[in-house]
C-alpha cells in the first residue's frame, strides 16, 4: 500500500509539473506597452502554421501540436497532446483588426488525475468578459488590452513584427478565472539556439518574479520565424520545466504547393 501511495504521489508531482509547462506554453504571451519602437509597417495577417513542441518535466515528456489557421480576418489557434499521464486540448478563436488581436472565445480541457476545464468568452454586446475556472464563472468589464492566455501569444507576434527593435520591457494582461493578472518581463541579450530546425537567433526575455530564488521563467522567440516561441524554461524550486520546438510547417506554403500540383 505504501509503495502505491509513493507511486501515486510521484505521478501527481509529474502531472503538476506538466501542467505548469502547459501553462507556460499557453501563457508565454504579451500585450506590449508603448515602450516598443513601432515602425510604419503594418501586419495585415498572421501566417498559418503547425508546430510541434517537446515538453520535459521531472523525467516526463509530452509532445504538443499547435496550429494556427485562418479564414479571412478570423483565426483559430489550437493545441493538443497526450501521454499516459496527461491529455490536453485547447483552442482560441480571435479576429485581427487594425488595433490588433480581438478575442472571441477560449476553451481548455486538461486531464491528468482529474479534469481541469477553463473557458473565456468575450461578449461585446454586453461589454463583458466571461471567464470560467474550476467550474465557477466570473465576469469582468471588457477591455481591449485583456485577452485569454492563448490568443495573446499571437498579439505578441503581431506587435514584435511591427517593432523596429524589440522592447526592453514587456507587460501583459491575461484573464484567468476571477483574476486579471499583470505581468512583466525584461529583455536579456539575444541567444543563438541549437534546434531541430537548425541554429536560430532568438530574442530572449526573463520574467520579473517577486521571489526569483524560488521561481524563474525565460522565453526565446525567433525573429526569422515571425517571432514564434522556440524555447521556454521555468524553474520552480528544484523542478526544471522545458518546452522546445521540434518541427514547424508554414501552412500557407503547404497550400501553395498543393495548388501548384
Amino acid at each position: 500500500m505504501r509503495s502505491h501511495k509513493l507511486l501515486a504521489d510521484a505521478f501527481a508531482k509529474q502531472a503538476t509539473a506538466l501542467l505548469v509547462a502547459l501553462t507556460l506554453l499557453i501563457a508565454s504571451t504579451f500585450s506590449l506597452t508603448a515602450s516598443a519602437q513601432s515602425s510604419d509597417a503594418t501586419v495585415s495577417a498572421l501566417r498559418p502554421f503547425e508546430a510541434v513542441y517537446k515538453t520535459t518535466a521531472l523525467g516526463m515528456t509530452l509532445d504538443l501540436t499547435r496550429s494556427l489557421t485562418r479564414d479571412g480576418d478570423n483565426y483559430r489557434l489550437e493545441s493538443s497532446g497526450k501521454n499516459f499521464l496527461i491529455k490536453m486540448n485547447e483552442s482560441a478563436d480571435f479576429r485581427l483588426t487594425h488595433a490588433g488581436i480581438e478575442g472571441v472565445r477560449f476553451t481548455s480541457k486538461v486531464k491528468t488525475l482529474k479534469t481541469n476545464n477553463r473557458a473565456v468568452e468575450f461578449d461585446r454586446e454586453l461589454g463583458v468578459i466571461k471567464s470560467m475556472k474550476r467550474g465557477e464563472w466570473s465576469e469582468h468589464p471588457l477591455e481591449p488590452s485583456v485577452l485569454d492566455q492563448f490568443s495573446q501569444q499571437q498579439q505578441l507576434r503581431l506587435i514584435l513584427m511591427q517593432s523596429d527593435v524589440p522592447p526592453e520591457t514587456l507587460q501583459f494582461r491575461v484573464v484567468d478565472g476571477a483574476k486579471i493578472s499583470d505581468k512583466s518581463w525584461r529583455r536579456l541579450p539575444n541567444d543563438t539556439l541549437q534546434t531541430p530546425l537548425g541554429n536560430i537567433e532568438a530574442v530572449h526575455y526573463q520574467a520579473v518574479h517577486n521571489n526569483p530564488k524560488k521561481r524563474a521563467s525565460e522565453i526565446w522567440l525567433a525573429p526569422s520565424l515571425d517571432y514564434l516561441m522556440i524555447r521556454t524554461k521555468h524553474v520552480e524550486r528544484s523542478a526544471t520545466i522545458k518546452v522546445e520546438i521540434k518541427s514547424l510547417t508554414w501552412l500557407d506554403e503547404v497550400d501553395q504547393s498543393q495548388t501548384l500540383r
